[in-house]
């Protein structure tokens, strides 16, 4: 009777081991893992109690659940980019929601490589980057990937940054001192034999998302392409070459998330969705009560004038920008470039210092260069060319395009303030921020000068003292047809 009971236990102690074990073996063999990412979230902050909320949300529902990155997570906010340690408040967001990757984007470098560095020691996270040397700088080097594991499978994911403007990414060039970059597509097949070792393949970029297509289609061993910097929103993804490619904008409006389907050994399935953030009812309290703290800025709250009405676009708000600089700089004319202009609109009512941090976010310079009226043609002709489009906004006067009909640029008109033509021997006093002298090939016999004052500490000094400012309906530049 005794050993009837002992092998009654026995045999019930193996059914319950079976059993687990069959319950292990099935969730193995359909197994989902899902991947928030957001990118370009310019220390936009927010959104992230929302986002906490939600991810929890999400770990409630999958195997596994990943948070990255695909850069540019600074420049955009003063509560950010002005804090006394610029950029930790995003470092300290981002640890405390637990991301695990963030791609370098070209704004990690606009504190400059040494404020890098520091918010990179302070990250609970992996900065990557594939296409990067930073062997002569003291810059740590990134590693190109990094492997995220979740019961038994291996995510690999590798980042490449952006190079366009002159084989290097997109912020002043004084910042990218001594670093090195490499085409990331090139570099991209390096790697591409690592893929058969994992059972995902990511590329986790800053490209912009006609670059990760061209990533797709000469690199097919890519699952999935997270991307970044061209702040393109695809609310599913594309796929291309059998490569899914996905982004979600900008200013962490939407949360991207991307579930893996694998069936044993082999990933079945990918399946994206954009997920908006503005209209998530849920957030982590604690989270939410740290970003009321990081906004509660007294400085950045003060108030310097009032819009009589909203100033809107990049003309009316380069108009502000460039009068700015002209004014309180005593020049005759100003330039800014439309990529410098970061936010679209002022609203109508009182401005606040953090509005103008938001608006030139970069601490540019202003340098004054003593021009002649073929020289500034060249300058405007060289923003031109960019996009086949006027990249300029001017104060101190006037200027138009002149197109032939298959829309080629065959002239342009510049006219001061009082709607005269410039005289061709005469010399103006020319402001361009700093930005523009080293990234803008034009013609100049004068070296320039810096004046030693950022473009926007002249905007605060500008709408203080006029108090009231309004802009609305100026259009200083034309685009004509010509014979």
């Amino acid at each position: 009777m005794k050993k009837i009971i002992i092998n009654s236990a026995l045999a019930l102690l193996l059914a319950v081991v079976f059993s687990a074990c069959s319950n292990q073996s099935e969730d193995q063999s359909n197994l989902k893992i899902a991947i928030l990412h957001t990118n370009d979230m310019h220390a936009k902050i927010d959104n992230m109690a929302k986002l906490a909320a939600y991810k929890q949300e999400v770990e409630g529902q999958y195997d596994h659940v990943f948070l990255v990155s695909a850069g540019d997570i600074f420049s955009g906010n003063p509560v950010v980019d002005v804090y006394k340690k610029k950029g930790y408040p995003m470092i300290d967001l981002m640890n405390r929601l637990g991301y695990d990757l963030t791609a370098i984007g070209n704004h990690e470098f606009d504190y400059g490589q040494e404020v890098l560095a520091k918010r990179m020691k302070q990250a609970d996270f992996q900065f990557i980057c594939a296409n990067i040397n930073t062997q002569k700088t003291s810059l740590p080097q990134p590693k190109p990937h990094a492997v995220l594991e979740a019961d038994g499978k291996t995510l690999l994911f590798i980042s490449f940054i952006e190079i366009w403007n002159d084989g290097l990414p997109s912020t002043h060039p004084a910042k990218l001192k001594n670093l090195e970059f490499q085409d990331p597509v090139e570099s991209a097949g390096k790697f591409t034999k690592l893929a058969k070792n994992h059972d995902a393949f990511i590329g986790l970029t800053h490209l912009g998302y006609r670059a990760d297509k061209r990533l797709a289609q000469e690199h097919p061993e890519f699952d999935l392409i997270i991307g970044g910097h061209s702040h393109s929103f695809l609310d599913s993804a594309e796929k291309v070459n059998n490569t899914f490619i996905t982004q979600v904008g900008d200013d962490i409006n939407y949360v991207g998330k991307t579930v893996l389907s694998f069936n044993n050994d082999e990933l079945t399935d990918i399946h994206t969705e954009a997920i908006d953030l503005k209209n998530y009812e849920k957030e982590n309290k604690k989270i939410a009560s740290l970003i009321k703290k990081y906004n509660n800025n007294e400085a950045l709250n003060a108030v310097i004038g009032k819009a009589e009405n909203p100033i809107r676009g990049k003309g009316e708000l380069g108009a502000l920008f460039t009068d700015a600089q002209v004014e309180m700089q005593n020049l005759d004319f100003a330039f800014q470039n439309n990529g410098g202009i970061r936010i679209g609109e002022i609203p109508k009512g009182e401005i606040k210092v953090k509005t103008i941090y938001q608006l030139d976010p970069f601490g540019n310079d202003l340098v004054k260069i003593e021009m002649k009226p073929d020289e500034i043609k060249s300058l405007l002709r060289s923003g031109y060319q960019r996009g086949n489009e006027p990249n300029l906004q001017i104060g101190g006067g006037s200027y138009t395009i002149h197109l032939n009909d298959e829309n080629e640029l065959k002239r342009i008109t510049i006219r001061n303030e009082e709607g005269e033509k410039l005289h061709t021997d005469s010399t103006y006093k020319v402001g361009l921020n700093s930005y523009i002298t080293e990234t803008y090939t034009f013609d100049h016999e004068d070296e320039g000068e810096s004046l030693y004052v950022t473009t926007a500490k002249n905007l605060i000094d500008f709408i203080k003292e006029k108090e009231n400012i309004d802009y609305s309906g100026v259009k200083r530049i034309h685009v004509e047809k010509t014979e």
